[in-house]
């Protein structure tokens, strides 16, 4: 059964970190970004679950060392989901656009996962990344205005405009023994 009471504090709680952002330049850092109970049960789920499918690049090939939960009914899947659409109206007001919710992908990065310099996909024109675990020395670093780099907590990731084209990448390799899970959405 899903967990209204869940959803209702952790669109509140997101609703809250949102509105301390008044506009987006390309990239912004975040911290606290959902509450801890939920981060604590997408931790849980995902260390539990088994319904991990490959990740395909733009040019269908798989990509090595990653893995991804798009949907499971019931879930704690459909708890992030439904709160991400709920605070779909505030982003918009944040970015100054209309947006439409895609859906969230989570992500598992096992031993040897690395991704080089890129730009995300410019078709979507906002996105976010949430560690929902992570280790101290992986961090996400942005080229724009300067270096930047995600905090490594668990919680913390980016809110990004594609549309803009950051240049980002993963500062380090995922090491032997650790799944490094996140959260990525994506609105049009």
């Amino acid at each position: 059964m899903l967990d209204i009471q869940q959803i209702k504090i952790s669109t509140q709680h997101t609703l809250a970190v949102l509105k301390h952002i008044h506009s987006i330049d390309g990239v912004q850092l975040v911290t606290d970004f959902f509450d801890q109970a939920l981060l604590d049960k997408l931790l849980e789920y995902c260390q539990t679950t088994s319904q991990w499918q490959p990740v395909y690049d733009l040019e269908q090939k798989e990509i090595d060392c990653r893995k991804k939960i798009t949907w499971e009914t019931d879930t704690v899947v459909e708890v992030a989901h439904t709160v991400l659409q709920n605070i779909t109206p505030q982003l918009e007001k944040t970015f100054n656009k209309q947006l439409k919710f895609n859906g969230l992908d989570l992500w598992k990065d096992t031993e040897g996962y690395f991704i080089k310099r890129h730009t995300d996909n410019p078709a979507f024109n906002a996105s976010i990344q949430i560690y929902i675990n992570n280790l101290p020395h992986l961090v996400t670093v942005f080229e724009h205005n300067g270096i930047h780099t995600t905090d490594p907590n668990s919680g913390s990731g980016y809110i990004a405009d594609n549309t803009v084209g950051v240049p980002h990448w993963l500062n380090g390799v995922v090491p032997a023994d650790f799944s490094r899970y996140s959260l990525h959405a994506t609105w049009t």
